[in-house]
């Protein structure tokens, strides 16, 4: 059985700013950063809505680096 990969932010940050801001097809990120086509959607969907919305998407973990830290704070706030 083949493990799953994981990714750092930064990877998945670098991936969907490539289609966002660089405007490479999704097929041609897929095959120079060695990811799979459906993880790379996801991904750039969901900086996208991070994008448009300034906050991280519910229920998951924030991509881009503001929205990262509007977590971790917000996490801090609840905390205390």
């Amino acid at each position: 059985m083949q493990e799953r990969k994981t990714y750092t932010r930064e990877f998945k940050q670098r991936a969907a700013s490539m289609v966002l801001d660089d405007h490479c097809s999704i097929p041609d990120v897929c095959a120079s950063m060695d990811v799979g086509p459906t993880a790379l959607r996801r991904w750039v969907d969901q900086v996208r809505k991070e994008r448009q919305k300034g906050q991280p998407v519910a229920g998951t973990k924030a991509i881009s680096d503001e929205q990262r830290e509007l977590q971790q704070l917000r996490a801090k706030i609840k905390r205390l």
